[in-house]
This record gives structure tokens, sequence and C-alpha cells, in this order.
């Protein structure tokens, strides 16, 4: 197996320690996932001009049915390889058998969800080729939240920025080609290729340290008290991150043709901005592994982090709220007039959801993805039942209301959980994953 590269003494890059490397990852990551987010964007408004609106609806659902059926497992499969091959890397030891449990894992669930995207794409009012693309839309971005997790927990967000930069190329200039042949049943196919190239390209490889046989804390179990540590993160990944999925999903139930075409131009432009929070947190977790049980926001270090980066988001977001009705006409001229006003309540949402990735991060870093999961949960179903309760009445803005209000009640929570998180809690305090799983 290749060696990992420049590694110091204890196993850890040098880039990958101290705060000043954690903000230069995070701005690599973001670069990164900023340009899939830019990429998704161009990628809709090209479908919006040349296949209508209601072309724009169904393709964003598509879209956001991949990533909430990733967050059924390849994305939490993601974020734990992260975080266990940071622990490997700092500890010296193999990560060989926990990528290739994992690795079967992703594949074996990305089939399964593949599978079932099918007749859900045909029940939201797609014909069969585009429901088939559906299906290797989900199992491609599957594959790519997965790898992607893989090369952050080696600290290689620069190979990562370039990866998401050459598969956005290759699906945008795809995606021209379909759009210039008038092809509307085949837009999906780009995309999926796209994130397809990505997964192969940062594929897992192991880190090259010793087989976890030499190793005589390798006690056999390890492996599954991982997968015990992702199935938690699933969890916590679909209360936190699957209402903004629902969001889009529901106003296709709910106001399906033009109205939803109207929503997905506002959900469009508000979700690429979400990415700032998930390329955050992709960074915190293999950043702030090797600290386990440590992390508590009463801690000087995760306080200055959640401020700095909750002061930018508003910034960002505050921006995007107030200049929404110059610049959404340049993207989609036909919907500006009714879909700035989406916009704004949408852009409320994602600013709420963005700033809770941070202290989720930070205590998923810590192992205490149960906590996290368990925390988050009321949030999740309290805006699910908003959606279904007021869709009859509100329409495309149910997935709105419900988004934000479970939102709100997820930030709350996590920030109480964080504060309440014991300074240098002993590792019985949390999920015990950290030792035998990266033995493994």
């Amino acid at each position: 197996m290749p060696q990992v590269e420049d590694r110091s003494a204890d196993g850890v890059p040098p880039e990958a320690t101290g705060t000043r490397s954690v903000l230069s990852a995070a701005v690599l990551s973001t670069l990164g996932i900023g340009v899939q987010g830019v990429s998704r964007l161009a990628y809709t408004v090209l479908i919006g001009r040349a296949f209508g609106t209601e072309a724009l609806g169904h393709a964003s659902t598509l879209l956001s049915l991949s990533i909430f059926a990733a967050l059924l497992w390849p994305t939490a499969a993601g974020n734990t390889v992260s975080r266990f091959i940071a622990l490997a890397l700092h500890r010296r030891v193999s990560d060989a058998q926990l990528i290739r449990v994992f690795s079967l894992s992703m594949l074996v669930s990305s089939a399964i969800l593949a599978v079932s995207a099918v007749p859900v794409a045909l029940l939201l009012g797609n014909g069969l080729t585009t429901a088939v693309l559906a299906a290797w839309l989900v199992a491609g971005y599957g594959a790519y939240a997965f790898c992607r997790g893989v090369q952050l927990g080696y600290h290689r967000a620069g190979r990562v920025a370039l990866w998401d930069s050459i598969g956005s190329v290759v699906s945008l200039g795809l995606l021209v080609v379909v759009c210039l042949g008038g092809v509307g049943d085949v837009v999906l196919l780009p995309l999926a290729l796209g994130y397809t190239v990505f997964a192969l390209a940062c594929r897992p490889r192991g880190n090259g340290f010793a087989t976890a046989d030499d190793l005589p804390e390798a006690d056999g179990d390890g492996r599954q008290e991982a997968l015990r540590f992702a199935s938690w993160n699933v969890v916590a990944g679909l209360t936190t991150n699957g209402l903004l999925q629902l969001a889009m999903i529901a106003a296709q139930v709910y106001g399906p043709g033009t109205a939803a075409g109207v929503y997905a131009a506002a959900f469009t432009l508000a979700t690429p901005a979400s990415m700032l929070g998930q390329a955050v947190s992709q960074i915190i977790i293999p950043a702030f592994a090797h600290r386990s049980g440590q992390v508590s926001l009463r801690q000087r270090g995760p306080v200055l982090l959640l401020v700095a980066f909750t002061a930018v988001f508003a910034a960002v977001f505050g921006a995007l709220a107030a200049l929404a009705p110059l610049y959404l006409p340049l993207f989609y001229p036909a919907e500006a007039a009714e879909a700035v006003p989406l916009l704004r309540v949408l852009i409320v949402g994602v600013f709420v959801f963005t700033v809770a990735l941070i202290p989720s991060a930070l205590l998923l870093s810590a192992g205490r993805s149960k906590a996290v999961a368990l925390t988050s949960v009321a949030g999740f179903v309290v805006g699910v039942a908003v959606m279904v309760g007021s869709g009859p009445v509100l329409g495309v803005q149910a997935g709105t209301v419900g988004f934000v209000t479970g939102s709100g009640l997820n930030l709350v929570a996590l920030l109480v959980l964080g504060f309440r998180a014991p300074v240098g809690a002993s590792p019985g305090d949390v999920d015990q994953t950290s030792r035998r799983a990266t033995a493994q």
C-alpha cells in the first residue's frame, strides 16, 4: 500500500494540526465543495433555461433525493471513516480493515438505495429513463460522499478540491451537450458521471502502516464499534441534514408542476450556501478527532471556532437575503418575481441549519454521535410533522416552514449539549469507539 505523505512523528501530517491548519483545511474544503455548489447551481440554471420551469422542479427534486438517500448510510460511513482514519494516522496504526468493511458497506447500501430510487422517481412523475438515471445519481453521490470523507480523514483537502473541480467541469461540459441536443430525459447523466469520476479518483487505498494482525490491541470487535458509531451517525445526519432535502421533495409533492419549479429556483440558490457549513464540519471532525472526550463549548478553542464561523455565516447569508431581488433574476428570469420571497425565508432556515453543523461536528469529533443523534431527533420529527400537517394549506411553503422550525430546535438542542459537555471528559463519558476501531 502507498504510504501517507508528509507524516510527522505522531503519524499526523504537519498541516493537520493547530488552529491555523484547521482554518487552512477548511478554506480548501470550502473551495472544493463551493465549486460543487456553483456547479450544481449552474447545472440547474441550464436545465431551467433549456427545458423550462417544470423540468427544473423535477431535476432539483431528484438531486435532493440523491442527497437524502446518501444520508441513510454512505454519508455517515464517510464521516465515520474520516474520524477513524485521522485517529489511525495519529496513532500510527493500520486502517486497512476499517476501510475494507466500510467500503463494502457503502457499495452494498448504495446499490440498495439506487434500486429503491427508481420507483420513488416514477411516483414523483418522472419517466423511466429519468428514473434509471436517478438511480445512478443516488449511487454516484453516495460514493462521492464516502470517498470525500476518506480523503479529508487523510487531511487531503487540496486533493478533494482538485477532483471536485474536475468532476464539476466534466458534469457541466456534458450537460451543455445534452441541452444543445434537446435531450431532456438524460439531464441527470452528466452529474451522475461527475460524481462517479470523483469517487474513482479518490477511492480509499489505506495509510500503509502495520496491519492489524501486528497490533496487540486488535481485539476483534473494533469494527463492530465503528459500525455502531456510523449507525448513530445516520440518525444524526438525517435529523440535521435531512430536513433541507425533504423541503424540496415536499414542494414537488404539494405543488407539482410550475409551483415546484419556482420553489426549485429559490432552493437551488439557497442550498449552495449551506455547503459552507458542510465543508467546515467535514474538516472539524478529523481535526479534533484525536482530542476525543475533550471537546466542549465551555473551552476557548471550540467557542472561538463557533463564534468566528457564525459571524462569517451571518454576513454571507445576510447579504444573500438582502440582495436576492438583484441576483435571482440573473439566474432564473422567468421565476424571479415569485421566487424572491421563497428564497429569503429559505436563507433564514439555511443559516440556522449551517450554524448548527458546527457544534454538531465538534461533538461528533469527540465520538458523541449517539448524543448528537438523540438530541436532534425532536427537531427532525417536529419539522416533518409541520411539513405534513401544513402541506395541504401552505403548498410549496410547507417544506420551508418545517425546515426552519426543525432546524431552530436542532440548533438550540446542540448548543445546550455542547455547553453541558464536561471539559476534559474521560473516555468513559463518550462513545467507546476510537481505540479498538482504528486498530482494526
